[in-house]
Order: C-alpha cells, then structure tokens, then sequence
C-alpha cells in the first residue's frame, strides 16, 4: 500500500506539471504568432485535458497516488 504524498512530492507534481502546461501553450502561442494560424484542434484539448487533471488534483477530486 503506498502511502500519502508528502508536501514535497505534491510541490513537486505541481511545479512539473505547470512546466509541461506552461511549455504546451508556449507551443500554441508560437504557431499563432509565427504562422498566423490556430493550433491544432487536438492539442488545445490535449492541453486542456492536462489543465483538468492539474485542477482535480488540487480541488482534491482526484488522489495525490494517482498523479
């Protein structure tokens, strides 16, 4: 049985997380910027999906074991 994640450990699934959203729109941005198109229909979602999960995690829906 696993146990609870620490401070440290859910500190730290945060912060890479953030980093992988924060890199994620990075990428949307450029291609709006330097193209003049809209990104791609599936990774909007794909990030969108991800910022889901990051706030489940943090409004407590989902468990700190499962991230």
């Amino acid at each position: 049985m696993r146990s609870v994640a620490t401070a440290a450990e859910k500190k730290a699934i945060v912060k890479k997380r953030l980093q992988e959203l924060r890199n994620m729109c990075r990428d949307h941005y450029a291609v709006v910027a330097e193209e003049s198109t809209m990104p791609d229909a599936a990774d909007v979602r794909e990030t969108n999906a991800k910022l889901q999960e990051l706030m489940d995690l943090l409004d407590g829906k989902k468990k700190w074991d499962e991230a």
